[in-house]
């Protein structure tokens, strides 16, 4: 299935969280079909993301959507309740972005007379093109064939972005009330999942040993958006980091071997970490077996930014 996706004021927020958002309802305890059209998704559905008068990109669909609270990172929206239909997806961008009236000069002969992502006008002898208000907008199998040649994007692109399998359950399959709130709450580092993540580590941070508890950050060490619901929830993908290590470790700064020294990214000099009280000698006690192998596959991510 093919979708539109109107992301003005979010999609920085969703492309780097790796995910769609859109309230169940209103403050008002309205809804509309641009909202629930969420409850469709399914992994492997493609969506045109729209952003300020252009597509910019598209992004994968990886799991059926859930609840889930608004985002902490999206600016408070009073009009918005605070829960919400969440899916995971995997962004992409176009090597250049499309214009709605080019788009609209594409597929003009094709849009329903209701519910459908464009609008356009007469002004002036010009015809002015712009998208309608609403977040989730599904597109016709036709339209979609030919956005994706419009844009270039090619079938190995997308294939190689949905080799998931839709048989897998721990993927896919959409979670009950409890573990929707774990998941929440473990996406965060809050709740049940950070107390879980406290114990693990003794109560301290895991590479310098500050017991300020308050400051504390219970993270994922791969990265929620990268994990399947098992991992999500697994203490093992969990590591307790004071806030300095956390915003290194989160941005694949540095990392750590499987004897648990640290691994400084050539990306900043010595320099630069020792300014900010990392030199090179840390290192993690009492690694699990588990923790390895997620560090394994964090690791690979910080030759990326070699």
């Amino acid at each position: 299935m093919f979708y539109w996706v109107n992301q003005g004021k979010t999609y920085k927020e969703e492309k780097e969280g790796g995910y769609l958002w859109a309230p169940v309802e209103n403050s008002g305890g309205k809804t509309f079909f641009y909202w629930t059209n969420m409850k469709k998704l399914r992994p492997k559905d493609l969506i045109f993301n729209y952003r300020k008068g252009y597509v910019i990109g598209y992004c994968i669909i990886k799991s059926k959507s859930y609840l889930a609270p608004q985002p902490e990172e999206f600016s408070p929206n009073v009009e918005w309740e605070d829960e919400g239909f969440m899916a995971d997806a995997e962004y992409y961008l176009l090597d250049k972005p499309i214009s709605a009236l080019q788009i609209h000069n594409k597929i003009a002969d094709l849009l329903p007379s209701k519910y459908g992502p464009l609008n356009a006008i007469k002004k002036d002898g010009e015809l002015k093109v712009k998208a309608n208000q609403g977040y989730l907008y599904e597109l016709s199998q036709e339209i979609g064939e030919k956005l994706i040649g419009l844009f270039k994007i090619k079938n190995d692109q997308i294939s190689v972005s949905n080799n998931y399998d839709s048989n897998n359950d721990s993927d896919y399959k959409i979670p009950d009330k409890t573990s929707r709130k774990g998941l929440v709450t473990s996406r965060v580092g809050q709740g049940e999942y950070r107390r879980r993540i406290l114990t693990r580590w003794g109560f301290k941070c895991a590479v310098n040993g500050s017991r300020i508890k308050e400051v504390l950050i219970a993270s994922h060490i791969v990265p929620w958006r990268e994990s399947n619901n098992a991992e999500r929830l697994d203490v093992d993908n969990g590591i307790l980091l004071s806030p300095v290590y956390d915003a290194l470790f989160d941005r694949h700064y540095i990392s750590f071997d499987d004897n648990g020294f640290i691994i400084l990214s050539k990306a900043l000099s010595k320099i630069e970490f020792s300014k900010i009280g990392v030199d090179g000698s840390e290192k993690i006690e009492n690694l699990t077996a588990k923790n390895k192998i997620y560090l394994e596959r964090h690791r690979k991510k910080l030759t990326v930014i070699w």
